[in-house]
């Protein structure tokens, strides 16, 4: 595997004083192995991104040379985790494993799917992509920059799974065998919600659209009128069927009273 060479230097600023050290133009970093203390560290921002963007990505191993008043330590490493603002997604930490190369270890190694399926060229489906990153165990030198993975052929409800993987020599895949990695599924189809259907005899609420072919709402004044015609037909007086709330004057001597 390819390796790079990082410079780095023992910094004594921690807490909130690192935001001193990334406006210098450097990226705080931690330095632990099983043979040797925590060191904090301070490393180029920009060579650091230029190592990670690479060919190698995290896995890449790193001879990080560190400096500590005039006198120098180089250690293989790894970078074991990387802390991004939310926001940015400037990388604001990064810790850093120190490594034996006769000495297997594990890691997460990223899987990269290439083509595009014929489920979904040709049919309408939809691919879903499953396991990421595969889980393995081997030496750092011969740890692998990323996995590849060839989908074209795959159909509608077919899949490849982490057993598919082609895996080099000295690599043991720790992730379960029967995960999948990307899947092909069926199209979606879109449901149509069915029209409301009127209910017969139901007066529609005030404002509301009649239905094609129904009579429209007069309002209020319209549905008196409409209750005193019906009235009026059953044989009930026109005061009455109108709502007249007086009542019609009698006649003769009892209109004098």
């Amino acid at each position: 595997m390819e390796r790079i060479n990082l410079s780095a230097k023992v910094r004594t600023e921690k807490g909130r004083q690192a935001k001193k050290v990334r406006a210098a133009g450097f990226i705080p970093a931690v330095v632990y192995g099983k043979e040797i203390e925590a060191v904090n560290v301070a490393v180029n921002a920009k060579t650091f991104i230029k190592a990670l963007t690479g060919e190698a990505g995290t896995n890449i191993i790193i001879n990080l040379k560190i400096t500590d008043d005039g006198t120098n330590n180089e250690l293989a490493v790894i970078t074991y985790a990387i802390q991004r603002n939310p926001l940015t997604d400037e990388i604001i930490h990064v810790d850093f494993r120190n490594i034996s190369m006769t000495e297997k270890i594990r890691t997460k190694i990223p899987v990269e799917i290439l083509g595009i399926p014929i489920g979904v060229k040709d049919e309408g489906g939809v691919l879903v992509h499953g396991l990421t990153e595969i889980e393995v165990e081997s030496l750092p030198g011969d740890i692998p920059a990323k996995f590849e993975i060839e989908v074209s052929e795959l159909a509608i409800n077919q899949s490849k799974h982490v057993s598919d993987l082609v895996v080099p020599q000295g690599v043991t895949i720790l992730s379960n065998p029967e995960e999948p990695i990307a899947m092909v599924s069926p199209p979606t189809k879109e449901e149509v919600a069915p029209a409301a259907e009127a209910v017969e005899g139901e007066v529609p609420a005030e404002g509301a659209v009649p239905a094609e072919g129904a009579p429209a709402a007069e309002g209020k004044e319209g549905a008196a009128k409409g209750a005193a015609k019906g009235a009026e037909k059953a044989g009930a007086p026109k005061e009455k069927a109108a709502g007249d709330k007086k009542a019609a004057a009698p006649k003769g001597k009892e209109a004098k009273k």
